[in-house]
């Protein structure tokens, strides 16, 4: 395993953790709303960008694990010759898919996380809610990152086939 892999991996566990912060937050705020008759402002904010990210570093992780899915029925049954054809079609895909990902997210990410006023003072773009914070540019910035992340995990991917060094079997599991 490469260190990029280990890296990536061990983002995607600590990123994990943010699929029960919002069960957290959502608990939090079912109670606050019928409990207590106070609903949070903040809630389903922050319960949005932590699924965003969470959602678009977890493609990363299983990636980098080799756990993405595949048509098992198709896959399994094919001769090694096929399998390898197989593998590297879908990774020209997703590298073709996420390299225009990528370089169609950083100008957006870029217009909406990087805005600074005349004094310097930074201004992201705002949700627009009554917490008004800088949701869409954290999400647009993520999808960027996650983006970019994907791909160096599919170029690494399709370096090790072409050299032969990339396992076509998904590694076994314990249920």
């Amino acid at each position: 395993m490469h260190q990029i892999d280990r890296v990536l991996l061990r983002i995607g566990r600590g990123l994990s953790w943010g699929f029960l912060a919002i069960a957290a937050v959502m608990v939090y705020e079912v109670a606050a709303r019928y409990g207590f008759n106070a609903p949070t402002s903040w809630a389903h904010e922050i319960a949005g960008v932590l699924a965003a990210v969470a959602f678009v570093f977890g493609g990363v992780y299983c990636m980098a694990e080799r756990s993405h899915m595949r048509i098992g029925l198709l896959f399994d049954g094919a001769k090694p010759r096929w399998r390898r054809l197989a593998e590297a079609l879908s990774l020209l895909c997703g590298a073709v898919y996420l390299g225009g990902l990528a370089l169609a997210m950083w100008p957006i990410s870029q217009k909406s996380l990087f805005r600074f006023s005349p004094e310097g003072a930074w201004l992201p773009e705002r949700s627009g809610t009554s917490w008004n914070t800088a949701a869409p540019a954290i999400v647009k910035f993520a999808l960027f990152l996650g983006a970019a992340l994907f791909l160096a995990v599919i170029v690494l991917q399709a370096w090790r086939l072409l050299r032969g060094r990339l396992a076509l079997d998904p590694p076994d599991r314990e249920p």
